[in-house]
């Protein structure tokens, strides 16, 4: 009788340690399965961030902006006093004015290089902290140091002010961009997203150098990679009608292409850039 009790302590001993066993094994398997998810939620969050700063790069070079108007401070003799919402100084009177900001109305030919300069410059600090993130959710290792080999011909060409140069780096910039979100990413619509990006803004590079093959044929890559979100609309319910108003874009962006009318091609792609960026 004695064996028998302690037979069944021993039995319910194991089981006990089984079960133990058991829960703090699916307990460390679903926090290293948080883990994995919350570092590639920030990795994700740092592509975007680069992109969104590369765009804006690309913008510039070409004084391209989402807004039609702007703000800007006009400084004029301290004797007009009376002008409104000014602020006096010693010597002049600093006053502030609506102005349009319109694709043509703009002069792309005055560009702001000290500002890219700076901006790609803070770029260089922002990458070391995302290459140790990407690192760890295993992208390609020599995609990663190719990261900071285009960003030094960036800065070659912004010293240069080279705006052909500039904006033919900045894309292949954010072409590895796509390339690391392939690797770590299991959300289709936010890859295809990012792969269409690169597409239209190598696209908008080559319009630069007047290549208008290349123009269409990335804005055809582009199109046919849209495709995937398109047939994936049913779990987009949110974004129905910005997806269904890109997709009018790139058609129009692809006709644009072929009259080769740079003015043009640079609105509808402001456009398209826009509808791209708010398709959650």
């Amino acid at each position: 009788m004695k064996k028998y009790v302690i037979t069944i302590i021993i039995l319910f001993a194991i089981i006990l340690l089984s079960i133990g066993g058991y829960f703090i094994y699916s307990q460390a398997k679903t926090n290293e399965s948080n883990n994995t998810n919350t570092l590639k939620e920030k990795g994700f969050s740092e592509i975007e961030f680069l992109s969104l700063e590369i765009v804006s790069m690309m913008n510039q070079i070409n004084n391209i902006s989402y807004s039609n108007f702007k703000m800007v401070n006009e400084e004029i003799p301290n004797s007009d006093q009376s002008q409104e919402n000014s602020i006096e100084t010693e010597n002049t009177i600093n006053n502030s004015k609506i102005e349009s900001n319109g694709i043509l109305t703009s002069d792309n030919s005055k560009i702001d290089w000290n500002s890219l300069k700076n901006k790609i410059e803070s770029m260089y600090s922002t990458w070391t902290t995302v290459m140790m993130d990407l690192s760890t959710l295993n992208v390609n290792k020599e995609n990663l140091t190719q990261y900071n080999n285009i960003m030094d011909e960036i800065t070659k060409s912004f010293e240069k002010e080279d705006k052909k140069a500039s904006l033919t780096h900045l894309s292949d910039l954010h072409n590895l961009l796509s390339q690391y979100l392939k690797d770590f990413s299991d959300d289709s619509q936010k890859i295809s997203l990012f792969t269409v990006k690169s597409y239209i803004l190598y696209a908008y590079s080559y319009c630069e150098q007047d290549d208008w093959d290349n123009v269409t044929n990335c804005i055809a890559k582009a199109k046919q990679e849209f495709s995937n979100i398109l047939n994936n609309q049913m779990t987009n319910v949110n974004d129905i009608d910005i997806i269904n108003k890109a997709y009018i874009l790139i058609n129009e962006l692809e006709k644009n292409s072929k009259n080769k009318d740079k003015d043009i091609f640079h609105i509808n792609y402001s456009n398209l850039m826009q509808e791209l960026e708010n398709i959650g």
